[in-house]
């Protein structure tokens, strides 16, 4: 056994403990940390504003408080024109779904009975007709209600709910204000010795979150606002409940135009036949929708820094999802995007070391130029 295995070996079992307390204290803090990782998110995105502003001669303080602000004020006026006819739609959906599908149900059995026969589509197996609205009252409905009064009877989703709203403001004001002096602070911990690795680890990182969150930020107003405007546009039915849906859902490749594409698929089947033409308009959109969001908005706004395979990223948002919650949700990009940058530096030492290149003792070379992304 070699002595720099000896010496590496406290390292190791330090951020081995490091890495497995951090873990284990968010999993039992996750009913809480909410504000917290929405606080700190929001201020990773606006801090460069906040720099911009102490360098324009504005108190730190006093910039993250005007930012705070504006945010807060851009928030309400959206949430002001968007929620009230969101609310309405969504109403107007669930009174209606039952009619949606038993329309449907007769759409495709008086035009492809033949196919759909033996799959006895919208019947019992005594041949009954299946009553949708009675099925929705006697299952759906009490679950829901049972879960709505869970969600109200919880104290701890009362507490994060209003902690949402109420502190998740104070958190970015002061993560915004005290930002240069807890990245100073974080600084004076990294150990001397592998100062340069952590170093452009960290910028790796930083470059790639950013990139992504902000970018990914952009993408997402821009696809949203499409989708609500074009499915408006056209008079479909809860065209901005669907388009805001899709465009919320389009951090997740191809997930938000794919539901956007059979939610709104259905409806306009049920609402404009036998008009096609209006139902390949609707479908129309997202598909265009998808090919600008893919071929021209992603590669220009997020760009090809941010390595991320959507398989990784859907494992990612399942992952965190559940460890987490909605928690998991929030931080699931960035974290995925840190153990992509530090799997590809352990994967390029890999390369590096004797353990992969068998031939490194007959001075052969016989290593990769670069990691392979993905």
């Amino acid at each position: 056994m070699t002595s720099s295995t000896l010496r590496s070996r406290p390292v190791t079992l330090f951020w081995a403990t490091f890495l497995f307390a951090t873990i284990a204290a968010l999993v039992l803090l996750s009913e809480i940390l909410l504000p917290f990782a929405a606080g700190f998110v929001l201020a990773y995105l606006f801090h460069p504003f906040t720099g911009w502003m102490c360098r324009a001669g504005v108190n730190r303080g006093a910039a993250a408080f005007v930012i705070i602000t504006v945010m807060v004020l851009v928030i309400a006026v959206i949430l002001a024109l968007i929620v009230p006819p969101i609310i309405e739609q969504f109403r107007q959906l669930i009174e209606k779904a039952p009619g949606y599908y038993h329309d449907l149900r007769i759409f495709l059995i008086h035009q492809y009975n033949h196919y759909l026969k033996p799959f006895q589509i919208g019947e019992s197996q005594a041949g009954a007709p299946v009553d949708m609205q009675q099925q929705i009252a006697q299952n759906v409905a009490p679950w829901l209600i049972s879960k709505l009064e869970g969600l109200l009877q919880s104290s701890v989703a009362l507490f994060s709910s209003a902690a949402l709203l109420f502190l998740t403001p104070v958190v970015t004001f002061f993560l915004l204000r005290d930002w240069d002096k807890m990245i100073a602070s974080i600084d004076r911990l990294i150990p001397r010795r592998h100062e340069p690795a952590i170093r452009a680890l960290a910028k790796e990182i930083d470059g790639t979150i950013a990139a992504y969150l902000r970018g990914a930020l952009i993408v997402l107003i821009i696809v949203s606002a499409f989708y609500m405007a074009a499915l408006g546009a056209v008079g479909l039915n809860y065209g901005l409940l669907i388009g805001l849906g899709a465009g919320l859902f389009s951090f997740v490749p191809y997930l938000g135009s794919t539901g956007g594409f059979l939610v709104s698929g259905g409806v306009a089947l049920t609402q404009f036949a036998p008009d096609y033409a209006k139902v390949a308009l609707v479908c129309g959109i997202f598909v265009f929708g998808q090919v600008v969001e893919g071929n021209v908005l992603t590669p220009n706004i997020v760009g090809s820094k941010v390595r991320l395979h959507p398989v990784w990223l859907l494992f990612a948002l399942i992952a965190s999802g559940y460890l987490f919650g909605f928690t998991g949700l929030l931080i699931s990009v960035p974290l995925a995007a840190a153990i992509g940058v530090l799997v590809r530096y352990a994967v390029q030492r890999y390369y590096e070391s004797p353990v992969y290149d068998v031939a490194a003792d007959r001075g052969e070379a016989n290593r990769p130029a670069k990691v392979p992304e993905g």
